[in-house]
């Protein structure tokens, strides 16, 4: 009792759990989600105890999402981000984190993340579109086609901007699985 969001919404959503360091004791679970899909595939804790989770939502109306860099669904299957108090009582900011259109398909996955030492959010996935926000000026900044191209973006703390995202792929199908920072910053 007490999460963020009390109860289920839709076909599918994520839920977050808080356990004890002994995991004898469950301190708090909330779900997160919107009224129809929503999938988590990451999770990461910045310096101040704050819970990050990264995954895809087909849902329109995900909670959180006014504000955030992203703050409507571009279309079809979105990646996503969402902060939650440490405590896992509130969504403090959420995003929608993918391209704009609907066709034969659109499909934007955030599948991993992490924080580097200043608490700035990266994301990896994939996305199958050419115009996932904020890749100009990025390592590659154009859709390197086939099926899908795997993405990287940086989001500030507060998830109301994204500082910079690039594309990462070749002519074939591109996921990114796994993200990980050196101890300079690099991806």
């Amino acid at each position: 009792a007490g999460g963020a969001q009390q109860s289920a919404k839709g076909f599918s959503d994520v839920f977050v759990a808080k356990l004890n360091g002994t995991l004898q004791t469950v301190v708090q679970v909330t779900y997160l989600g919107g009224s129809l899909a929503d999938e988590a595939s990451g999770l990461a804790l910045d310096s101040t105890g704050a819970v990050f989770v990264a995954g895809s939502t087909s849902s329109s109306d995900f909670p959180g999402t006014a504000g955030g860099a992203q703050s409507q669904n571009g279309g079809g299957n979105d990646g996503f981000v969402a902060k939650l108090n440490n405590a896992l009582t509130s969504v403090v900011q959420a995003t929608y984190l993918g391209s704009t259109g609907f066709g034969t398909s659109n499909f934007d996955a955030a599948t991993t993340i992490a924080l580097d030492a200043s608490d700035n959010v990266y994301v990896a996935g994939y996305t199958d579109k050419s115009n996932f926000p904020q890749t100009a000026g990025g390592a590659q900044p154009i859709f390197g086609g086939g099926a899908s191209d795997a993405f990287v973006a940086k989001l500030g703390n507060g998830l109301t901007n994204i500082i910079q995202a690039t594309y990462f792929g070749g002519s074939g199908g591109d996921v990114a699985t796994a993200l990980a920072l050196d101890g300079t910053g690099n991806v």
